[in-house]
């Protein structure tokens, strides 16, 4: 597939789709965190300044195709085939190597336009913050980023941090914290979630570090990614 798209210092858009008219907003949703309230005083620190988009709800007869984005961490090299190519004029995947999601937080404005009428989002993150980073900062950082997502009035996927080959004990151990956490987290916030299970420890579908997807893994993630898609737009 041809690449297009500007480049940042993160990574590149593999592919982009076209600017299209979308409905006026009509009502402004507010959606309340209360989830923060679970945890201490510094996991409740969310960045104060963000985007104000506004929900669209669809009050025409016409009916507007909505924009799939996937965008996440270094998993995503090499998705953009299979996510795109049933419609890649509406849909994009955002690949930004060694992001962390506060990376992909910062980076969703440029990702979601404001005349974009409920755009579906499938967030593929923490892979590469796992081993580096307290479980607590990355609950955190993926609070902030569902803040973002329910100003901008889109619909939020997000998929589980991949476990990775058995005897990488400690960070599997921190992977399945994270993955408990954010499937109730998700439920509570009305985000969707996509739990990989262990699929990803089988060796032909990562590299010889046991960590990093094998082309057959990056394919395999692909097609697991573009059916999420199609399930989460019927």
């Amino acid at each position: 597939m041809k690449r297009s798209g500007n480049r940042s210092p993160l990574g590149e858009i593999i592919t982009k789709t076209s600017p299209h008219p979308s409905t006026r907003c009509h009502f402004r949703i507010k959606v309340l965190d209360l989830d923060g309230q679970l945890d201490d005083l510094e996991e409740n620190c969310l960045p104060s300044e963000s985007p104000n988009y506004e929900r669209c709800i669809a009050t025409s007869n016409i009916k507007k195709k909505r924009r799939e984005i996937a965008v996440g961490d270094s998993l995503l090299r090499g998705t953009g085939g299979p996510i795109c190519r049933p419609d890649p004029s509406h849909r994009e995947v955002c690949c930004l190597p060694g992001a962390r999601v506060q990376n992909i937080t910062e980076r969703l404005p440029a990702l979601i336009q404001p005349s974009d009428c409920y755009p579906l989002l499938i967030l593929q993150a923490g892979s590469d913050e796992i081993e580096k980073r307290r479980v607590k900062a990355i609950k955190r950082d993926f609070r902030a980023l569902g803040q973002v997502i329910d100003r901008a009035g889109a619909q939020g996927e997000f998929c589980s941090v991949p476990l990775v080959a058995e005897e990488n004990d400690e960070r599997n151990r921190r992977t399945h914290t994270i993955n408990k956490w954010l499937k109730g987290w998700h439920h509570r916030q009305n985000f969707g979630f996509f739990d990989h299970g262990e699929i990803f420890t089988a060796p032909a579908l990562l590299v010889p570090n046991g960590i990093h997807l094998s082309v057959k893994g990056e394919t395999f993630l692909a097609h697991e990614l573009a059916e999420l898609v199609e399930r989460a737009l019927n």
